[in-house]
C-alpha cells in the first residue's frame, strides 16, 4: 500500500515542472495534460466502493474532492447499467491521479469487516497496477 502512495506523489509530484515566464523570470506552473489511470474492476466492486466511501468520515475542505471522487465512480456504474453490464462484468474507471489517490485515502478511513480483507487487498493491488502503468506510459 505504501508502495501505491509512493507511485501516485510520484506522479502527482513528477508532473510538477515549472516555466520561467513573464518578466522579472517569475516561476509558474506549466502547463500540462493530466495523467488519467484507468483500473479495470468488477462492476459489484465499483458500487461497493461507492458504499463504502459514503461510510467515511470526511472534513468540510474535503467535500469537493468526496464528490468529484464518488461521481467519477457513479457514472461508470451508471454507464455500465446503461450498457446491460451485470456485477460480475469489468468496467474500467478513467481517474485523473489525484482522483485516484482521494479514492484510496478514503479506502484507507473506512471501516471494514475482516471478511472484507481480502477483496478490499484485491481492489487496492488493482489501484497500484493501473497507478504504475499510467505512470509508465506518462515518462
Amino acid at each position: 500500500m505504501r508502495l501505491f502512495l509512493i507511485a501516485i506523489c510520484a506522479l502527482v509530484l513528477g508532473f510538477g515542472s515549472v516555466s520561467a515566464q513573464g518578466q522579472g523570470g517569475q516561476l509558474t506552473p506549466a502547463a500540462q495534460a493530466p495523467v488519467i489511470v484507468k483500473p479495470k474492476l468488477k462492476l459489484g466492486d465499483v458500487k461497493a466502493l461507492i458504499q463504502l466511501i459514503a461510510e467515511v468520515d470526511i472534513r468540510g475542505q474535503e467535500v469537493d474532492a468526496y464528490l468529484d471522487t464518488k461521481k467519477v465512480l457513479s457514472n461508470t456504474v451508471d454507464a455500465a447499467s446503461k450498457a446491460g453490464t451485470n456485477d460480475e462484468g469489468i468496467v474500467t474507471l478513467e481517474m485523473r491521479t489525484e482522483q485516484v489517490q482521494n479514492l484510496f485515502m478514503l479506502m484507507q478511513r473506512s471501516q471494514l469487516k475482516g471478511a472484507a480483507a481480502e477483496k478490499f487487498k484485491e481492489i487496492v493491488n488493482v489501484l497500484d497496477e493501473a497507478a504504475k502503468e499510467a505512470l509508465k506510459n506518462a515518462k
